[in-house]
């Protein structure tokens, strides 16, 4: 009987159908609808772990209490997107909306407010004056504050929040993409964030979870140096810790991070020049966070936190788990401040710890001593994206000029590589999970479409 419509036959040259690089958030998806549907799928990651940028540390606070999830990577569910609520519904997976109110420290002193309010109407006169113009306009954020005679303080302030949600530089980030963006995040009410309860890792860990009972494999510790291809047949190579690998397949989806790629880790024979031309042009951008538990609240006396903002303070945003109870508090700097605070933490051996830059901060803010938050302190947790070298940044953006970039890449190659990850989203969604599984979901379905 002939193989079922889109279903290859048997080919004893090669060990698996497709091979998935990277067990992150995209290669999930992918390798998990590829299994389902029967392909004979292998998933190549390089860490010790699956999740990629989702990162969860469970930490017991002590005293008997159950361990808290504390997220040094991806944290957030972003409004409502499709593609992350299905999964977590047929997951079983429980969820909470972010509550508490919001604050703001300028002046030496604690206040009500928000950068996304200061900086709405700047963005919004910035979509209006965009869609006046003629189609394929485009200028950095900064150029058009300044063409724009954009007030000083709003200025100000609308470039701290574009830098610190989307880890940018406002010298480098198109008006075009920030258009988009807000669009996207419109339709699927992003002003809304959820918790994934447990840890964001119960989602990847269903993920592997379903496409092992399909049948796909997931090998940790495999590092890949080489991807060699021609059409229809792709050879993968690298380490592992019993020694060199190889493994052969009809098609190869890669979902490495943008960062990895644009540093060459990875070498192609041959180059897929133009994938890597379109790779080049977009950014990746750079956080610092770190995330504080201590054994009582430092802001109960302010009520129910949820953002605390510092714009000008070395970390500029935190937020609590709000309505959860914990006593945990993670800061974050994006995009050139964080690129700051970082030089300042490697340049000089004399420099504080980051922990020690964030108890001083904090007890600025809340009016209490150093000693005294730190005598609270339970632990301090961070992971350093940008020294990752399996990511080499925290996430992508797309610069003046470089709108289409994201959707040229998701362009197949030679209908043997396909790429994926949250840099190759084509709806505005950059840096986010639901744009990384919507990718890995692309990539799979075109692999399935193909003869």
């Amino acid at each position: 009987m002939p193989p079922a419509m889109n279903t290859p036959a048997p080919d004893p040259t090669v060990d698996h159908d497709t091979l998935v690089i990277g067990a992150g958030a995209a290669g999930l998806a992918a390798g998990r609808l590829l299994a389902k549907a029967g392909r004979s799928t292998l998933l190549l990651e390089a860490r010790d772990r699956i999740g990629g940028r989702i990162f969860t540390r469970h930490v017991i606070p002590g005293g008997g209490a159950d361990p808290i999830p504390v997220e040094l990577g991806a944290e957030f569910v972003h409004g409502m997107p499709a593609v992350t609520w299905s999964l977590l519904r047929e997951g079983g997976l429980g969820t909470y909306e972010l509550e508490g109110r919001p604050l703001r420290f300028a002046d030496g002193r604690l206040g009500t407010g928000t950068p996304a309010e200061s900086a709405s109407d700047v963005l919004a006169r910035m979509m209006s004056w965009l869609e006046a113009q003629p189609a394929g306009t485009d200028m950095a954020f900064d150029d058009y504050l300044r063409l724009a005679g954009t007030d000083a303080q709003q200025a100000t302030m609308a470039r701290s929040y574009v830098e610190g949600f989307n880890a940018a530089d406002a010298a480098r980030i198109g008006v075009a993409a920030l258009t988009r963006q807000q669009h996207a995040e419109d339709a699927i009410e992003a002003d809304r964030i959820f918790h994934v309860r447990g840890g964001y890792d119960r989602l990847t860990a269903y993920l592997a979870g379903s496409l092992q009972e399909a049948g796909a494999r997931i090998a940790l510790e495999h590092v890949v140096r080489r991807i060699e291809w021609r059409a229809g047949r792709v050879v993968v190579s690298g380490t592992a810790p019993g020694g060199a690998f190889e493994h052969r397949a009809r098609r190869a989806v890669i979902t490495l991070p943008l960062g990895v790629l644009q540093a060459r880790k990875v070498a192609f024979a041959p180059a897929p020049h133009r994938v890597l031309e379109l790779a080049d042009s977009l950014a990746m951008g750079s956080v610092v966070r770190v995330s504080l538990l201590f054994t009582t609240k430092p802001w109960r006396a302010h009520g129910d936190l949820g953002f605390l903002f510092a714009p000008g303070e070395p970390v500029p945003t935190w937020w609590t788990p709000m309505p959860d109870p914990a006593a945990l508090l993670t800061g974050w700097a994006g995009g050139p401040r964080a690129e700051a605070l970082d030089r300042r933490l490697r340049e000089s051996a004399d420099a504080p710890e980051l922990e020690e830059i964030a108890l001083a901060e904090l007890a600025k803010i809340f009016g209490s001593s150093t000693s005294a938050l730190r005598a609270a302190l339970v632990s301090a947790h961070r992971h350093d994206w940008q020294a990752d070298e399996f990511a080499l940044g925290a996430y992508s953006y797309a610069p003046a000029g470089a709108l289409a970039a994201s959707t040229r890449m998701t362009e197949p190659v030679a209908d043997t590589l396909f790429f994926a990850g949250e840099h190759t989203d084509t709806e505005g969604h950059w840096g986010t999970v639901h744009a990384a599984l919507a990718s890995g979901v692309r990539a799979a379905g075109r692999i399935l479409a193909s003869p």
